[in-house]
């Protein structure tokens, strides 16, 4: 996430002449910086680095949230980054459907690295649960660096994170990916097949990152910010850093940002409320 602010702040300071400082604002799962830009002044110099987890996830899960998105005026979309089924290498699979018939023929013997309970790498678990009928052990950690170390090691066979994160493992021959949850194969990496094309439509998970004004922010600011995003995103300097990972960027209005957030909320709902899932 700060990557990600650091890289677009950069060029929007050029676009509006003057710097865009981040202050990092890191704990309760991004709800602390959330709550503290919905009180700041609506004049457009405070704005919230928003994420999946701010909106999407976070209303559905903690009873002490203190914000909702009409807190908010949604400014733009930053990035994107799509999700990967990553497995061991000794696991004897190398497609989705060699994934699911090995899950079904072995109820309950691939150990699944998350980030615990309510995290976003816990709930793309249980899609992939819900999607293939394969069940899985939850297996929690503090951290991706240890789930990936012992997937490496083989203590868990199966793990999902963004993209970013497993492929430079999966080119060192260290792990393997065997699905991308995008709508699409990523440009990076052609040769990893979507969930979808495997018949699995419904298991799409994406990260995404976009900047949000309090609500009552005057039209005309959140139409410039949103304008010195887009600048930021069509420089080359932008474009090759967010390609080199496989970070996703997609130009848009206000408007499309708004409408994004809200499909991705109510896509997330439909998956946590039957869980019962509930964090203070």
């Amino acid at each position: 996430t700060d990557a990600i602010a650091r890289v677009v702040a950069e060029r929007m300071g050029v676009e509006l002449g003057q710097a865009v400082l981040i202050d990092n604002r890191p704990g309760a799962a991004t709800m602390l910086g959330a709550e503290a830009v919905a009180r700041a002044p609506k004049d457009g110099y405070t704005l919230l680095l928003g994420t999946t987890s701010t909106f999407s996830t976070n209303p559905h899960l903690y009873k002490s949230i203190t914000y909702t998105l009409a807190d908010f005026a949604p400014v733009a979309l930053l990035a994107k980054t799509d999700w990967v089924l990553t497995v061991n290498n000794d696991l004897p699979v190398r497609t989705i459907r060699e994934f699911v018939d090995y899950g079904k023929a072995h109820p309950g013997a691939l150990n699944y690295g998350m980030m615990g309970v309510g995290s976003s790498s816990h709930f793309v678990g249980k899609m992939i649960e819900g999607a293939t009928s394969v069940r899985m052990v939850d297996v929690p950690y503090k951290g991706s660096g240890p789930a990936l170390t012992d997937l490496m090691g083989g203590q868990v066979q199966v793990y999902v994170d963004a993209i970013t994160t497993s492929l430079p493992l999966a080119r060192a021959g260290k792990v393997r990916i065997i699905g991308i949850m995008g709508d699409r194969r990523a440009a990076i990496a052609p040769e990893i097949p979507t969930f979808a094309e495997s018949g699995y439509p419904d298991v799409v998970a994406q990260s995404w990152y976009g900047l949000f004004a309090p609500v009552g922010t005057p039209k005309a600011v959140v139409e410039r910010l949103n304008a010195s995003v887009q600048s930021a995103l069509r420089s080359a300097e932008v474009t090759k850093r967010f390609a080199s990972d496989g970070t996703l960027t997609e130009p848009g209005t206000p408007d499309g940002f708004t409408a994004l957030v809200k499909r991705d909320a109510d896509k997330w709902g439909r998956l946590i409320t039957p869980l019962g899932i509930k964090l203070d």
